[in-house]
C-alpha cells in the first residue's frame, strides 16, 4: 500500500506556477526620428527586483523593487551614474496607453536619451 501511495504521489501533476511579472523592451526614439538602428533594450520586473543587463558593465544589474522609486504610474530605477524612468503615458487623442522610458544622468543633471517601451505580462521563472 505504502509503495503504491508514493507511486501515485510521484505521477501526479504539479499544477505550480510562477509569478507573474513584466517584460518591457524599450527602442531608442531615434530609431524612428533619425533611421539609426539601435538594439532594444530589455528589462524584467517581478514582483522582488527590477532585472536590467547593462552592456557597458558587461552583468547584470538588480535593484530590489522595495527600493524603486514608484507613483501611480511611473517607476524609476537608480544606479551608480544614472537613472531609468518608466512611465505610463496617455496621449491626446489614443485610447491605449503607452509606456515611455528616459535615461537620465543626475549627476550632470540632463536627459541622456528617451525611449519607446512595449510591456508583456508573463510569467517570471
Amino acid at each position: 500500500m505504502r509503495k503504491l501511495i508514493i507511486l501515485f504521489l510521484l505521477f501526479w501533476p504539479n499544477f505550480a506556477y510562477a509569478d507573474q511579472g513584466l517584460k518591457i523592451s524599450c527602442l531608442n526614439l531615434k530609431s524612428a526620428l533619425f533611421g539609426r538602428k539601435y538594439k532594444p533594450l530589455n528589462f524584467m520586473v517581478e514582483a522582488t527586483a527590477f532585472h536590467y543587463f547593462d552592456d557597458q558593465k558587461g552583468k547584470f544589474q538588480t535593484i530590489k523593487t522595495s527600493e524603486l522609486d514608484t507613483g501611480e504610474d511611473y517607476f524609476t530605477a537608480r544606479f551608480e551614474d544614472y537613472e531609468l524612468g518608466f512611465q505610463i503615458i496617455l496621449f491626446d487623442g489614443e485610447e491605449k496607453p503607452r509606456m515611455t522610458m528616459s535615461k537620465y544622468d543626475f549627476k550632470n543633471n540632463k536627459f541622456l536619451e528617451h525611449y519607446a517601451c512595449t510591456v508583456i505580462y508573463a510569467y517570471i521563472d
